[in-house]
């Protein structure tokens, strides 16, 4: 795993998206990397919306496992999906770690187990 693939898929998720895509933070290991990325600040008065996430990719049997969990934020806080403990929208790469693979909606899932518990407020997770 080379950081300078990181950019890349950053890059393809942002085009998927169709928006700015920023990274926070990268730590890189010799076959995963994990990273804080986040959209534009909120913006507007009404909603006042933004999202953050967490980027990763790990080998799962060998060959690349790359996915997106984003979280939604109004006026700060995180927005959650009714009856659930937290929510977020769970994203799936396949390709080429150069970003030219695709982007897969897997739909709002429910953080059962709290590992994003952290990701409460806009720009503290």
């Amino acid at each position: 795993m080379s950081g300078a693939d990181v950019p890349a898929l950053v890059a393809s998720l942002g085009r998927y998206l169709g928006q700015e895509v920023a990274m926070v933070d990268l730590d890189v290991a010799d076959d995963a990397f994990s990273c804080r990325i986040r959209s534009r600040a909120p913006s507007g008065t009404a909603f006042r919306t933004a999202w953050e996430g967490v980027l990763g990719m790990q080998l799962f049997e060998g060959e690349p496992d790359v996915s997106a969990s984003l979280f939604l934020f109004s006026h700060g806080r995180r927005v959650r999906l009714a009856g659930h403990r937290g929510s977020y929208l769970a994203l799936v790469y396949r390709g080429p770690l150069d970003g030219t693979g695709t982007w897969r909606n897997e739909g709002w899932i429910e953080d059962v187990f709290g590992e994003f518990d952290a990701h409460d407020r806009h720009g503290e997770g």
